[in-house]
């Protein structure tokens, strides 16, 4: 018994007690931010603005699935890609029996965004010799408290369910993804404890526009009047006006005043009108939080540009607001799931930004005319699988720059360009090659010709269909 009531107090004092709010709902302060530091206040903020940015962000990034492959070196043709069917790849393909791969993207994103913390649970079983992961599940972040150490820096984790009593689960057994923070390296800092008061600051809107709809308009008058009200007087007349305007169905009815009383019009102040003007630039201080810009989000004000607008907020929430989460994502889970695997494997997002996948098509294709990369590194570079003939790992070249010896003798009877002068000479050189690269070059606008122009550099023919 006595042990009982002694681990019932060492966990009373380990975990912070948050007040309880009263039975009208209020919390016993209203210091605006109070609860930044309570991750259970900061996920019952997912809402209004900060849902739409935050879903925004996290729906986006879940699009994406990451690329595992074994690295033996920087360069491209260095990354190979594991198959389908190795342990890692299927573990994120089919992460447990209950979430998809895009419900765990998207509540591990939705927990950073909240909290600064995300909290994956390692099933783990016996694979031969080894423990391996065999299943992936997301632990809300409000029941986690991590355990500090001194000299293993954190000694493990302590997950309390509601209603269930605290377990302690070790570092092998839990996954941390989080943000950094600079106030304390144990914990993520999200930026919706980075901007507390913002988002009180628009709950207290929303509040003010509810209570308004919902008790009716001022009727927008001033009752004067030179007689002496006593307070029944007063209350009467307030207890009529309330009677009759209270409510959205009656504050359109007329106002018939009793004698001596005159009505002058009640007009909003500057300070008031601030007020009631400044829920759109709550909405653009939350956007620019987590740096989502409005078209993302469907709010569009300038129709005239058309898709230029969206093409251009697609690049910006790409290339500044995704990709940079995709990395310390892959990063985090290099570390400390792909590890266990293998130290040369890893995870990595592919780029996201529109602009890029652009660029990387005209950099494929121009490697490709150049004879820098072969069909297959290309195809790797995309993650495809490789072709299985090995001529299509040798680069392909034009046939007027291609050396002699890969030539050959033998010349084709058929040939679509002639160069302008021969490129081999008396003595064996050869020509001027720049002229031929320019009409080779004019005349071969896309890769879909290579098989007629091009030829391996190790003197083989293109096989048909190469193109």
């Amino acid at each position: 018994m006595w042990r009982r009531i002694w681990q019932w107090w060492k966990s009373s004092r380990s975990r912070p007690r948050w007040p309880r709010r009263s039975s009208g709902g209020h919390w016993p302060w209203s210091a605006a931010g109070w609860w930044h530091d309570n991750p259970v206040e900061q996920l019952h903020n997912f809402r209004s603005w900060v849902y739409v940015a935050v879903h925004t962000i996290a729906q986006e990034a879940a699009r994406y699935q990451p690329r595992v492959f074994r690295s033996t070196g920087p360069a491209d043709d260095e990354q190979l890609p594991l198959p389908q069917h190795h342990p890692l790849c299927r573990l994120l393909h089919h992460p447990n029996p209950w979430l998809t791969p895009w419900e765990l993207w998207y509540l591990t994103v939705v927990y950073l965004e909240l909290t600064g913390n995300a909290y994956w649970y390692v099933v783990q079983a016996p694979q031969g010799e080894d423990w391996l992961p065999v299943e992936l599940w997301i632990i809300p972040a409000a029941w986690v408290r991590i355990i500090p150490d001194a000299r293993q820096f954190v000694r493990g984790y302590e997950v309390a369910a509601p209603g269930r009593p605290a377990e302690l689960f070790t570092t092998e057994e839990i996954i941390h993804l989080k943000y950094p923070n600079p106030l304390d390296p144990h914990y993520g800092l999200s930026p919706l404890k980075a901007n507390a008061l913002t988002i009180d600051a628009n709950t207290e809107l929303l509040k003010a526009r509810y209570q308004t709809f919902q008790a009716g308009p001022r009727p927008g008058i001033v009752l004067q009047t030179e007689q002496m009200l006593t307070e029944q007087t007063v209350a009467r007349l307030e207890e009529r006006l309330e009677a009759k305007f209270q409510g959205r169905e009656s504050w359109y009815r007329p106002l018939v005043l009793e004698q001596g009383l005159r009505a002058s019009p009640w007009t909003l102040t500057p300070a008031e009108m601030d007020f009631v003007n400044s829920a759109r630039m709550t909405r653009e201080e939350i956007f620019a939080i987590y740096r989502v810009p409005p078209p993302v989000t469907g709010i569009v004000e300038n129709m005239g540009l058309g898709a230029d607008i969206w093409l251009g907020a697609r690049v910006m929430f790409c290339e500044g607001t995704i990709q940079p989460k995709l990395d310390l994502i892959g990063q985090i889970l290099t570390r400390h799931l792909a590890s266990r695997f293998s130290q040369d494997i890893w995870i990595e997002f592919p780029d996201c930004s529109p602009r890029l996948r652009q660029q990387q098509r005209e950099e494929d294709e121009q490697d490709m005319r150049w004879g820098l990369r072969s069909i297959n590194e290309i195809r790797r570079g995309r993650g495809w699988k490789p072709l299985a003939d090995p001529r299509f790992d040798q680069p392909l070249v034009p046939r007027e720059l291609a050396p002699l010896a890969s030539v050959g003798r033998k010349r084709r009877r058929r040939q679509r360009h002639q160069p302008v002068e021969s490129l081999e000479t008396k003595d064996g050189k050869i020509g001027p090659a720049v002229q031929a690269w320019s009409r080779v070059s004019a005349a071969v606008p896309s890769l879909s010709t290579c098989g007629e122009d091009y030829v391996p550099l190790s003197g083989e023919e293109v096989p048909a269909g190469a193109d």
